[in-house]
């Protein structure tokens, strides 16, 4: 009787232990394979002229999906390049045109010049001319000089005042010449600038048309397989729209959804065994990534609201991201969307 006793104290012991005790692991089949795949879109419009991989197909980075029709680009870049030369004579006639304007700058500033010295050289000589007339009519009115010589000082004057009057004209002409050819400087120059401007669209717009070609060509933007391809040849298709959905198998991991009592003591590099339904043998091995930023309800297209007044509580289920041991048997079989039960070993 105390033996038996002893036993069924024991028992209830350990019972109570084992419910009192944490948990050394935290289990849920609510899981499956995922991986971060990919919506090939293009970046260009245009009939797609051909498709050049199946479904289920492995694919390299790099490797050509999707060949868009591209002539509609090559004629965009021939157009530019039109544009292009167009614009490159234009600036070079605008360069000779400056060209040719600096010379006649020159020879306006030299003509300037040449006139005032012109006009210092007149004037002298109508001063000096005036000095001799106003002498020989003194000398006239006292009987030294005869009527010749008056007359002929007196056209000498006014021949040089006639000749002072000429140079200050040609002066002035050669200053409006000056005048009008700095303001054809500002003309020409902004011609320049705008057929610079237009070399720089033009060349722009060839560059763009050259980026539209190539972006004719729909690459594959990592290694994967090809899945879900919707794409066929004709169709028209538009920036942004799905040709095919890219799957990168080799980095495949596992979400599990865990209630919101088992993540507790949960973190991320604890150990994790996986048991994948549709494998057979060994579970495969893993390690806890990281845990999403709040539960599965929280980014719904509905939030998860909770109700007040309600004695019914909804337990909350948090996403954990779970990336498998590399090197294990049977990782190339698997799938995206494959069933899962994830076992974390929470204990220290």
């Amino acid at each position: 009787m105390l033996v038996s006793g002893g036993v069924a104290l024991a028992a209830a012991a350990a019972g109570a232990f084992y419910l009192l005790s944490p948990s050394v692991s935290e289990s849920t089949d609510d899981a499956y394979v995922a991986a971060d795949a990919s919506e090939v879109a293009p970046r260009v419009r245009g009939l797609v002229a051909e498709v050049l991989v199946r479904d289920n197909q492995p694919v390299r980075a790099g490797e050509p999906l999707v060949r868009i029709d591209a002539q509609e680009y090559d004629a965009r870049s021939d157009s530019a390049r039109s544009d292009l030369a167009e614009a490159e004579a234009d600036v070079a006639s605008a360069s000779a045109a400056l060209a040719s304007l600096a010379a006649e700058e020159r020879l306006a500033g030299a003509n300037v010049r040449a006139a005032g010295t012109e006009i210092r050289a007149a004037n002298a000589e109508a001063e000096r001319a005036d000095a001799d007339h106003r002498r020989y009519e003194a000398l006239a009115d006292r009987g030294f000089a005869t009527r010749r010589d008056l007359e002929s000082r007196r056209a000498a004057a006014i021949g040089a005042e006639q000749a002072a009057a000429r140079s200050r004209a040609m002066l002035a002409v050669s200053e409006r010449q000056a005048d009008v050819t700095g303001a054809r400087r500002a003309t020409l120059e902004a011609a320049l600038a705008r057929a610079e401007a237009h070399v720089q669209r033009s060349r722009a717009a060839i560059a763009l048309a050259g980026q539209d070609r190539r972006d004719s060509l729909v690459r594959a933007p990592f290694d994967g397989v090809v899945g879900n391809r919707q794409v066929q040849r004709g169709d028209y298709v538009q920036p942004g729209s799905r040709l095919l959905t890219l799957v990168p198998l080799r980095n495949l991991y596992v979400t599990a959804f865990f209630k919101e009592t088992q993540i507790r003591r949960m973190h991320g590099g604890q150990r994790v065994s996986i048991r994948v339904e549709a494998l057979d043998g060994p579970p495969l091995a893993g390690v806890v990534d990281s845990l999403a930023p709040g539960s599965g309800s929280t980014f719904a297209l509905l939030p998860f609201e909770p109700g007040t007044g309600s004695f019914t509580r909804i337990v909350q289920r948090v996403p954990v991201r779970i990336r498998f041991d590399p090197g294990q048997a049977g990782l190339e079989r698997l799938r995206p969307g494959l069933s899962v039960t994830a076992t974390v070993r929470t204990a220290d």
